[in-house]
């Protein structure tokens, strides 16, 4: 069974890896496409690549040995996305003069692969209000001839974009959240018959001597009787115990019994629920 922090660390490394790796390999193709446009820069679309390849190596070399935390994997996401839209804002002038890509092109796409890939919430609103709004502000700067090349309608398409990607991510997240609450109700199951396993192993483990110890307190109020008081007290030290273990039959009706349980192994069940301890406490460090 996953665990649940495993399927949230899942969910943001796996989209910051994503989205890295979609930087790295198509923002090149951004030089390819503009070399019909004269005086364009080169090195932004280059930056953001190395920036999104550096981010998925470290994803994969770095993290995949030694996990690191949420927090750092979603800004890692915000952090390539803000590379990307730097590279825009730096060449979005020249692209209204290319005539094989149509206007905010990239940052419509840009919008989309947001919402499908944000790992939280707020990074999602977050790059997708940046794709919206950087190009909207850079327009209020553009001179005259830019305005008339691009106009204020494909402003709006944008605008239309990431309201529909913000619907998108809304429904993402929330479907997301149904997953991990389902598996955080499947491994609290799960721990819920272990825990009952490993106490029916206490159990078990304890019958044997205490049952010595009755036996041996019978023995010994035969040929000892003078020693009847502190027999007496023995009696009432089991008696307490046992009386501990009766709550215990509870858990019985929980635990789930498989092929091979007939031999019920006391021993094997404590000494596999501390390698799963050991195991979960190395996962956590």
């Amino acid at each position: 069974m996953t665990d649940f922090p495993d399927v949230q660390a899942r969910h943001v490394w796996r989209a910051t890896l994503y989205s890295a790796s979609l930087n790295a390999c198509l923002m090149p193709f951004e030089v390819v496409l503009s070399r019909g446009v004269t005086d364009i820069p080169w090195w932004p679309a280059v930056g953001s690549s190395a920036v999104g390849a550096a981010i998925a190596v470290f994803v994969m070399r770095v993290h995949w040995r030694r996990p690191q935390s949420l927090r750092l994997g979603t800004w890692l996401f915000v952090l390539n996305n803000a590379v990307i839209l730097a590279a825009m804002w730096v060449t979005a002038p020249y692209h209204l003069r290319n005539p094989h890509l149509a206007p905010l092109q990239a940052h419509k796409l840009g919008t989309l692969a947001v919402a499908i890939l944000a790992p939280q919430r707020w990074a999602g609103i977050a790059c997708i209000l940046g794709f919206v709004a950087l190009p909207i502000v850079e327009l209020a700067f553009f001179d005259p001839t830019m305005h008339a090349m691009l106009g204020w309608q494909e402003a709006m398409v944008l605008a239309i974009y990431g309201t529909f990607a913000l619907v998108l991510l809304f429904f993402r997240v929330r479907s997301l959240d149904v997953e991990r609450k389902l598996v955080r109700a499947q491994t609290e199951a799960t721990d819920a018959r272990q825990s009952a396993r490993v106490l029916m192993a206490v159990r078990d483990l304890s019958n044997t001597p205490l049952q010595s110890i009755e036996f041996a307190s019978a023995i010994l109020r035969r040929h000892e009787p003078e020693e009847a008081p502190s027999l007496d007290r023995i009696d009432r030290a089991l008696d307490r115990l046992r009386s501990l273990h009766r709550p215990l039959k509870v858990y019985e009706s929980d635990l789930e019994w498989r092929p091979g349980d007939e031999s019920f192994d006391p021993e094997s069940v404590l000494a596999k629920a501390a390698a799963e301890v050991k195991a979960r406490s190395r996962r956590s460090v």
